[in-house]
């Protein structure tokens, strides 16, 4: 006679050897993915490499220049994830691009006076281990904590790699395709 587990796995198929008691867990929610470096949020927020900021505008908070020109910085918002809340911000090129995605988690239970944010610092590196499994480079960019002794805080950087052939726009693929199709027939 098989356990109402037993039979529940084997009806839907599943991998999960039929030793294994207890429920079939839910499906963890990475932030960061460990394929591509595309992160992603539960409110439906999802920055690729090499995105085009003109996709988030809807969400950006403020903006400012940065000392090298074209390039800026832009405040995305608080933004929940299966890891909590996180403030987004995001370092652009001059052919608007993300380049750089700046992830600090957000919870009344940091401590102003804690030393160079070690408490966040401790939750960052545990989402690198989670996401990540501890890897920090990769072929489309590297992955690291920051301190910024300005705001006194820790931020969870992602680093996109202008090297991983990621296609530049959406635009620039889309007519590049378009240059392939075959004219319709009658046309000159």
């Amino acid at each position: 006679m098989q356990s109402g587990y037993q039979h529940r796995v084997e009806a839907q198929g599943s991998a999960r050897p039929a030793w294994v008691a207890g429920p079939i867990p839910k499906q963890r929610h990475v932030v960061i993915s460990p394929q591509n470096g595309e992160v992603d949020f539960l409110d439906g927020l999802r920055i690729g490499a090499h995105e085009q900021i003109e996709t988030l505008s809807r969400l950006v908070v403020s903006r400012r220049d940065l000392p090298v020109p074209g390039w800026s910085h832009h405040i995305l918002g608080l933004h929940p994830s299966d890891h909590g809340e996180f403030q987004i911000e995001a370092t652009v090129s001059a052919e608007q691009r993300v380049e750089a995605l700046f992830l600090s988690h957000r919870h009344p239970f940091y401590q102003p006076d804690t030393p160079e944010d070690s408490e966040r610092r401790a939750y960052h590196e545990g989402v690198i281990a989670l996401d990540l499994r501890g890897q920090r480079e990769f072929q489309w960019g590297h992955v690291f904590c920051r301190f910024t002794s300005q705001v006194k805080c820790d931020w969870l950087v992602v680093v996109y790699n202008p090297f991983a052939n990621i296609p530049l726009h959406a635009k620039t693929v889309e007519s590049i395709l378009a240059a392939h199709e075959p004219l319709p027939h009658g046309a000159t």
